[in-house]
């Protein structure tokens, strides 16, 4: 009697472990669930609100070729322009500039005019970083995506060559890829705003 007693106890025990792991299971599969749904809800509402973009993109009118070889100052951050060129690329207004001769004291920008058919789908990649998530850090060289003034950025460095590299969609209408090499992180957006690229639409 005394064994079965004890038989007994252990069964309770076991079934109210049993039922207390169902329970944790249960809520760990609603817990992945609601996830997945969450993430899901946030990858169908970027895709409405790109798409918005792009046709918003495809009533403006591209920039000139002409203006934008005119827009770049000729120093930037102390540095001197040595080359810069503008040019339509299949219907899309591109243009770029590299200010200082030593390369291991360097800036570049290239931005891309989203306005346009051709436009709003090349500044496609772009205007999705605001969705993008990806943060990692390796022996020192990094991806973030940060936020500069209410700009969302995804900004790379690259420790061996002192390189800050930053990508973003700016102001509703550019593309920008902003490479800066020699200088510390606190100067890399203040480097960007010397170049008053918001002049362009104003």
């Amino acid at each position: 009697m005394k064994y079965l007693n004890n038989y007994s106890l252990l069964l309770i025990v076991f079934l109210l472990l049993s039922c207390g792991n169902d329970e944790k299971k249960d809520a760990k599969d609603t817990n992945t669930i609601a996830d997945k749904i969450k993430t899901g809800n946030n990858l169908v509402k970027g895709a409405r609100d790109l798409a918005e973009e792009s046709e918003a993109l495809k009533n403006l009118t591209p920039i000139s070729v002409e203006t934008l070889k005119a827009f770049f100052p000729e120093t930037i951050y102390g540095l001197p322009k040595t080359n810069s060129d503008a040019l339509d690329m299949a219907g899309t207004s591109t243009a770029f500039a590299t200010y200082g001769q030593n390369t291991s004291k360097q800036i570049k920008l290239r931005i891309i005019d989203g306005a346009g058919k051709k436009g709003s789908a090349a500044t496609t990649v772009y205007r999705a970083i605001k969705y993008d998530k990806t943060n990692k850090e390796d022996y020192g060289d990094y991806i973030k995506t940060k936020e500069y003034e209410g700009t969302i950025v995804k900004e790379r460095f690259d420790k061996s060559q002192n390189r800050y590299i930053l990508e973003f969609f700016y102001n509703d209408r550019f593309a920008v890829n902003l490479k800066v090499t020699g200088f510390q992180q606190e100067d890399v957006w203040v480097i960007f705003k010397e170049f008053q690229l918001k002049n362009l639409i104003n």
